[in-house]
């Protein structure tokens, strides 16, 4: 469960952690202090430190994830008749 005190961020380097070894392109969460200082070292993927508005965004609180619900058709009558 995600806390409002906690960021989500994507690695842009290698980094060891809580003896763990984590690659560029992992997702972690992380306490908003320790985001902030791994933004300013620029470890955040797609984050440029010296862009205010990047830096804010990328430091916003991590959101529950809801599962994305599949869309249903728009016309039932066309899917039944590609299925025929």
């Amino acid at each position: 469960m995600a806390h409002t005190d906690t960021v989500r961020i994507v690695l842009a380097h290698h980094l060891d952690r809580q003896g763990k070894s984590l690659l560029p392109g992992d997702e972690i969460e992380v306490p908003h202090d320790e985001a902030r200082q791994l933004v300013s070292a620029g470890y955040v993927a797609g984050v440029d430190p010296s862009d205010a508005e990047a830096v804010a965004k990328a430091l916003a609180p991590a959101v529950e994830r809801k599962p994305a619900l599949s869309k249903a058709p728009a016309n039932k009558a066309a899917e039944g008749q590609a299925s025929a």
